[in-house]
């Protein structure tokens, strides 16, 4: 038995499709700012894994659309606000203080914008 996933298309489809990217920009910002700031090889190694996975787990659990146990709105909007929010600050002390406030206003602003035009996703 094969389950289909709904196709969305126009603005909303467009919507979701930066999500995405804003979603894998935010574990890549995450990535680099726990490499910069580990203060040694081994560090900057687990830095560079368990920032961006600690991330992907609250993704996962609480604000991902099929997530086990998914927040109400707004909690689901400020969790993604402080994520975004976090990576920026933490890029900003690695040094990258453009690249944080590009993703912050990018991710945010997508956050916004998914719940005015691809509501329930």
């Amino acid at each position: 038995m094969t389950t289909s996933t709904p196709v969305v298309r126009g603005f909303a489809g467009f919507v979701l499709a930066v999500r995405f990217l804003t979603e894998l920009a935010l574990l890549a910002g995450l990535a680099v700012a726990g490499a910069r700031l580990g203060g040694g090889v081994l560090l900057d190694i687990v830095g560079a894994v368990l920032w961006p996975a600690f991330a992907a787990v609250i993704w996962t659990l609480v604000i991902a659309p099929r997530a086990k146990w998914r927040s109400p709105e707004p909690t689901r909007f400020m969790l993604e606000f402080a994520l975004f929010a976090m990576a920026a600050i933490a890029l900003n002390a690695a040094g990258l203080l453009l690249v944080g406030i590009v993703l912050a206003v990018v991710g945010i602003a997508t956050a916004a914008a998914v719940r005015v035009f691809a509501k329930d996703r």
